[in-house]
Formats: structure tokens, C-alpha cells, sequence
């Protein structure tokens, strides 16, 4: 197992998933919900937790262009779905969400599957 490869995907990962939640956190303080183009533009120019997270976007898409540089992609882009179960946690832990059982059922498939996804990219 290549503990380096693991690492640097995962911390691209976490930007990228905190990158979501910021913005969730800062969408449910709008009011932009029947809002047009202009005013969701005029909204992110003034709120600091969107520019964090187009932040955190931006790093992390310097990191992944790192990793793609370093590992093929297909060793390394099914660990990127660990961010569906990160998100989802994160959606539950720091913005009160619910999630139904379906939905930890589905998550659940989706990393099995990644994991199938990962085990047979060492060996194509």
C-alpha cells in the first residue's frame, strides 16, 4: 500500500469537502433562493465564507494537479469519493442535517464499490 499516494488524495479530499461545506453553510445564511444570477454574484463579493471556500477549492485543485502528476488516474481518482461519506458527516456534525437510511445505504455501495474500483486499478 502506497501510505504517500493515500495521504496526498485524502488531503485533497478534505479541502474539497470542506470547500462544500462552506459553501452549504453560506448558501443557508442567503436569502437567494428565488434570487437571479446578479444577486448570487453580489452575495459571494460580500461573504468572507465564500471566499473561504472558493479557498479551499483552489488549493485543492493545485494539490490533485499534483497528485495526477505524481499516480495514474485511475489509482488515484476513485479515492476521491471518500468526500461523499465526509460530506455527508460533515453535513450532520456541523450544519444539523439529516440523512435518511437510504442514504447510509447508498454510501455505503458507493464505497464498496470504490474499493472494487481500486483494488482492480493496480492490476490493469
Amino acid at each position: 500500500m502506497d501510505w504517500a499516494k493515500l495521504v496526498e488524495v485524502f488531503v485533497v479530499v478534505l479541502f474539497t469537502s470542506t470547500g462544500q461545506l462552506l459553501l452549504r453553510f453560506a448558501m443557508r445564511q442567503s436569502d437567494l433562493t428565488g434570487g437571479n444570477f446578479s444577486q448570487l454574484i453580489d452575495y459571494a463579493l460580500k461573504t468572507p465564507v465564500l471566499w473561504l471556500a472558493i479557498g479551499a477549492y483552489g488549493f485543492s485543485t493545485l494539490l490533485w494537479m499534483r497528485v495526477l502528476s505524481r499516480y495514474p488516474v485511475g489509482s488515484v481518482y476513485p479515492m476521491v469519493a471518500i468526500g461523499y461519506v465526509l460530506v455527508t458527516l460533515g453535513g450532520i456534525l456541523f450544519l444539523n442535517e439529516r440523512v435518511p437510511p437510504i442514504a447510509w445505504l447508498a454510501l455505503a455501495l458507493i464505497c464498496a464499490g470504490t474499493l472494487l474500483l481500486a483494488s482492480s486499478s493496480g492490476q490493469t
